[in-house]
């Protein structure tokens, strides 16, 4: 989870996802990508026991 995060965290600052100038196309890829990413995280962090936030 903690490699998982950290990779995220690399590509979130590497790929802008909100920023003008993205095309949809790779907008939408990206949106799912961090879907994704989430659900992975949400239910590996459930099956160490942490509860996670559904927003900060």
């Amino acid at each position: 989870m903690y490699e998982l995060s950290g990779n995220f965290m690399t590509f979130y600052e590497a790929c802008p996802i909100n920023k003008d100038g993205v095309d949809e196309a790779t907008h939408q890829s990206r949106l799912l990508l961090c879907a994704a990413t989430a659900k992975v995280l949400k239910l590996g962090l459930g099956v160490l026991g942490i509860h996670t936030l559904e927003r900060m």
